[in-house]
C-alpha cells in the first residue's frame, strides 16, 4: 500500500519529464500561487503561502452609474386661467378628448379639448353686464354736472322752506288763528240773526195776510216761501253752528300742530342739506370713479374668459411624443394617475401638470453617483451608455457636469451627454440605462492582486510581503479596479510577492 500512493506532485512531474519539459516542470508559472493547483497544495503541505509576481501591462479602472435618458427640450401642458393662479374657470375644466400618452404629434397639433359650454354662458352674461356697467357709467358722467348745477339751488331752495315754513307758523299764531275763531263765532251770530229775522219776517206776514182780503193763492205762495227761507236760515245756523265748533276744537288746533311740526321739518331739512351738500358731489365723483374701474375690471374678466375660452383647446407647443404627468429626475410616475384625469368626462385641475410634450433629440443621461466614487468622476470622462431594454447598444458617453452638492443624501447627480449613432432610434427620454465609465486607463502600469496588498496601521501606508524570506516590502499604491491594484512605487515587473499574509503573520 505504501508503494502505491505517491505525492500528486510527483506524478504530474514525471508526466511532464515524459513530454520532455524538464525546464518547464521545475517551474510551472501558470500553477504558481493559484488555490488548487499542484504547487498550492504542495506548498500547503510544506506550509508556504501562494505568491503571484508584479505584471506589467494594460490595466483599466471602471465604474457603472446608473442613470436615466432625458432631454432638455420638455414642454409641461397645464390650465392656467388668465385671471390668475387658484381661479376657477367656469364650468370646470372637464376633458373632452385628450391625444393618448406616448402619441407623436406636431406643433399646434389638439392635444387636450375642454366642455366650453358653461364657460360660453358665462361669456354671454358677462357682455351683458359690461354693456349695464356702460350705461352706468355715462348716466353718472352726465349727472355729474347736473348735479353741480342744482346743488347750489337745492340748498337755496332747502332754506326758503324753513324760512316760509316759520313765516307761516307766525303769521297763524299772530293772526290766522284768532280770526279764524272771530270768524266762525260771526258766521253762527249772523245765522242767528237770519233765521230770528225770518221768523218775524213770517211772524209779519201771516198778521198782515188776516188782516187783508187777498185771493189764497197769493197767499199761500207768499207764505210757503217765507216759511222755506225760515227752515233754511235754521240749517244754515245749524251748520255754522257745526263749523264754529269744527273749527275751534278741530282745524285750528290741527292747523297749528301741522305749522309747529312744518317749522320742524323744515329746520332738519336744512340741517340735513347743509351736512350732505359738501358730501354729495364728492361722493358722487367716487362713485364715477368706482364705476369706470368696476367698467375696467369688467372688460379684464371678459377678456380672460375669452383667453381661457381659446385656451380650452390645449395644442402642441412643438414636435414630439405626449407623456403624461409631469417630469422628475427623467421619469414621469404619476402617468397611471393622470391616464385617469384626461379620460373623457374627467375632470383637471388649474396650474396642474397633466401632460408633457417631450422633443427625443438631443439625448442626455441623468445619472447619480454615490458619494464614495466621486473622487473618481471628473468632466469629460468618457464611457459606453448601454440601455436596459436594448443592451446590444454601446452609446458613447461623456461627463459634461456633476453636482457639487447632493440631491440626496450620500447621492449625487451626473450629466452626460452621448453621441447617439443612428440605429438608436428605439432610444426615448425615460428609458433606464447604465452608463460604463473608464476612470483609469494605463497601457504599461504595474499591477498585483488586490488582495496581496496590505494597509499599515495609519491605513495612510502600504506593503506587500516578498517571497523572499517572507519581508514585509513597503508601497505606494495607484488606483484599483477591485481585482488588481497599480503599484507606483516599491517593486518591479517580475518580483514575486505572496498572495497573502504568512501564517505566522496573520
Amino acid at each position: 500500500m505504501r508503494n502505491r500512493v505517491r505525492p500528486l506532485g510527483w506524478s504530474i512531474m514525471s508526466l511532464i519529464l515524459i513530454g520532455g519539459g524538464l525546464a518547464l516542470a521545475l517551474d510551472p508559472p501558470s500553477l504558481t500561487g493559484i488555490p488548487g493547483s499542484s504547487s498550492s497544495k504542495t506548498a500547503g503541505a510544506d506550509s508556504k503561502p501562494a505568491t503571484c509576481k508584479v505584471e506589467k501591462g494594460p490595466f483599466r479602472a471602471t465604474l457603472a452609474l446608473k442613470g436615466v435618458f432625458e432631454t432638455d427640450q420638455t414642454h409641461e401642458i397645464s390650465f392656467h386661467p388668465h385671471g390668475g393662479p387658484g381661479t376657477m374657470v367656469p364650468g370646470g375644466l372637464i376633458v373632452v378628448s385628450a391625444a393618448s400618452h406616448g402619441a407623436a404629434v406636431k406643433k399646434g397639433e389638439v392635444l387636450v379639448s375642454l366642455d366650453t359650454e358653461k364657460i360660453d354662458q358665462a361669456i354671454k352674461e358677462r357682455r351683458t353686464d359690461l354693456a349695464l356697467a356702460r350705461l352706468a357709467l355715462k348716466e353718472a358722467q352726465d349727472e355729474l354736472p347736473i348735479l353741480e348745477r342744482t346743488l347750489p339751488l337745492d340748498q337755496a331752495a332747502a332754506e326758503r322752506a324753513k324760512r316760509h315754513a316759520d313765516e307761516d307758523y307766525k303769521q297763524f299764531m299772530d293772526v290766522d288763528l284768532a280770526l279764524s275763531r272771530e270768524s266762525a263765532e260771526q258766521m253762527v251770530k249772523g245765522a242767528t240773526y237770519r233765521l230770528e229775522a225770518a221768523r218775524e219776517e213770517l211772524k209779519q206776514l201771516e198778521k198782515m195776510y188776516r188782516s187783508k182780503d187777498l185771493t189764497e193763492e197769493t197767499e199761500e205762495y207768499i207764505l210757503k216761501r217765507h216759511r222755506q227761507e225760515v227752515k233754511d236760515a235754521e240749517f244754515y245756523l245749524k251748520s255754522a253752528i257745526i263749523h264754529r265748533d269744527e273749527t275751534l276744537k278741530v282745524a285750528l288746533p290741527r292747523r297749528e300742530v301741522l305749522l309747529r311740526e312744518a317749522t320742524v321739518k323744515e329746520d332738519l331739512a336744512l340741517q340735513k342739506s347743509k351736512l350732505e351738500s359738501p358730501l354729495t358731489l364728492p361722493r358722487k365723483k367716487l362713485a364715477l370713479t368706482k364705476l369706470q374701474r368696476d367698467l375696467r375690471t369688467s372688460r379684464e374678466q371678459l377678456a380672460h374668459l375669452e383667453q381661457d375660452r381659446e385656451a380650452m383647446t390645449i395644442r402642441a407647443p412643438a414636435d414630439g411624443i405626449v407623456y403624461y404627468g409631469k417630469e422628475s429626475g427623467g421619469q414621469w410616475p404619476a402617468s397611471s394617475l393622470m391616464e385617469t384625469k384626461l379620460r373623457k368626462g374627467a375632470t383637471l385641475l388649474p396650474d396642474e401638470v397633466f401632460m408633457t410634450v417631450v422633443t427625443i433629440r438631443p439625448l442626455f443621461v441623468h445619472a447619480t453617483a454615490d458619494e464614495k466614487d466621486m473622487h473618481s468622476l471628473r468632466r469629460d470622462l468618457t464611457g459606453k451608455a448601454v440601455p436596459a431594454g436594448y443592451p446590444q447598444l454601446k452609446i458613447p458617453a461623456r461627463i459634461v457636469s456633476m453636482a457639487n452638492i447632493p440631491n440626496a443624501p450620500g447621492k449625487f447627480d451626473v450629466r452626460i451627454a452621448l453621441d447617439l449613432p443612428k440605429d438608436a432610434e428605439a432610444v426615448v427620454p425615460g428609458m433606464a440605462c447604465e452608463v460604463k465609465l473608464v476612470t483609469y486607463h494605463k497601457d504599461d502600469a504595474l499591477t498585483v492582486p488586490a488582495a496581496a496588498v496590505f494597509s499599515g496601521d495609519d491605513d495612510d501606508s502600504h506593503y506587500v510581503y516578498l517571497a523572499r524570506k517572507e519581508r514585509k516590502q513597503p508601497v505606494t499604491v495607484g488606483e484599483t479596479n477591485g481585482e488588481r491594484t497599480v503599484i507606483t512605487e516599491g517593486l518591479h515587473a517580475g518580483e514575486e510577492i505572496l498572495a497573502a499574509k504568512p501564517q505566522s503573520k496573520q
